[in-house]
């Protein structure tokens, strides 16, 4: 089955529920590379300084030309970016967030998890001990509400409350102004994920704590670097000397950042701030309001708020089928399904980038469109 405009040719006749190496970019929606830095020639040279040096060795042995030199320097940068006193680097978001989950958690703990994070928080959670509440997502009240009923009943242990700043899987944008003044009122710790929007939102790249004016106010903030800094890692980042030394006692053990990548990571901030990262973030801003908009005014149900990712709320009974329709034209796109979201709403989650032009992004909204009556269409005939 073939739509106008479109490549027809199946592949593998399968719902790809990532992106593969076949599609082409500007008919990929299932990369998060939101500033489409990952091949930036800066990033790569970055890499490849440090390669060579580990290969060669240094002709001047330096203070800082030791091996985790630019791992220490990408530390203090994403502290200092994030207006923070310390950040320690991890190989992955998901491994920050085991790492200070279990630094921080004793089994007399409570924490409240926005139920539109990531599920390595609530599984951490879990893992520590600790008691586990979940909130609607973005909802303010959710965790207010939580937190009078854990002061009533208070025990030894302390309270976090734990939100994405945009939630991976409804673009939810948390009002964190709010539940910062809540959390400081019931005397709670606030933990931040800022995967999602550090580097691709607002003017200077702050992301949803730039736009919103509370730079620093979080206890703790975590983050990955892969959907926006081009190469795979993450980062815890807070005030307390303290916990960054238990952090670094307890990474001991744990699998280091690659040099490279943090020496790539490194010069994609320098692009970030930069006004070649100002001018990538308002084409990926007009990218994600225009897809929003086209698809609204077609009456396709799309969700959250404005940001690189534009979830679209599928019927249960036909998102692998209109999947299947969708990469039969030659597009990739991400499916979340069960356990990421309720199993009774799975959704499409179209991720952006500065690369997509602007007839990328109207092709998208067409095929969408197309592919929403044909279905709508049979399901009108199967009723009658």
């Amino acid at each position: 089955m073939g739509l106008p405009g479109w490549d027809s040719a199946p592949r593998n006749g399968q719902p790809a529920l990532h992106a593969t190496a076949d599609v082409p970019p500007r008919r990929c929606f299932a990369v998060q590379d939101y500033l489409a830095l990952a091949g930036h020639p800066a990033l790569r040279r970055a890499a490849d300084a440090i390669l060579h040096d580990r290969a060669h060795g240094p002709s001047v042995i330096l203070p800082d030309s030791s091996p985790t030199a630019p791992v220490l320097a990408l530390e203090r940068r994403i502290a200092a970016f994030l207006s923070l006193g310390c950040a320690v680097a991890y190989p992955s978001g998901t491994e920050a967030v085991r790492r200070i989950f279990r630094a921080l958690l004793a089994p007399q703990d409570s924490v409240i998890v926005d139920s539109g994070a990531v599920l390595a928080m609530s599984e951490t959670v879990l893992a520590t001990g600790a008691r586990l509440l979940r909130s609607p997502p973005g909802s303010v009240e959710g965790v207010e509400r939580r937190l009078r009923r854990l002061s009533v009943a208070s025990g030894p242990g302390r309270i976090w409350v734990a939100v994405p700043a945009i939630s991976p899987y409804g673009s939810t944008m948390a009002d964190l102004a709010a539940l910062s003044a809540v959390c400081r009122q019931h005397g709670a710790g606030l933990i931040v994920d800022v995967t999602h929007d550090l580097g691709s939102m607002a003017p200077g790249g702050g992301g949803v704590m730039e736009i919103q004016g509370i730079q620093g106010c979080a206890d703790i903030v975590v983050g990955s670097f892969a959907e926006c800094f081009g190469a795979p890692g993450g980062f815890a980042a807070f005030q307390d000397q303290r916990l960054k030394d238990r952090l670094r006692a307890g990474r001991v053990q744990a699998k280091a950042l690659s040099p490279a990548f943090a020496a790539t990571i490194l010069a994609a901030l320098d692009i970030a701030e930069s006004s070649e990262g100002s001018r990538l973030r308002r084409r990926l801003h007009g990218n994600t309001l225009r897809l929003r908009n086209h698809l609204m005014a077609d009456g396709v149900p799309v969700l959250g708020h404005p940001s690189p990712l534009v979830p679209v709320r599928l019927p249960k009974t036909s998102a692998l089928a209109r999947t299947e329709l969708v990469e039969s034209a030659g597009v990739a796109v991400t499916l979340l399904q069960s356990p990421h979201v309720a199993a009774r709403a799975p959704r499409w989650r179209l991720e952006l980038n500065a690369r997509h032009s602007l007839a990328d992004i109207d092709d998208l909204a067409d095929l969408v469109r197309d592919v929403t009556r044909i279905f709508d269409r049979r399901a009108r005939q199967a009723s009658l």
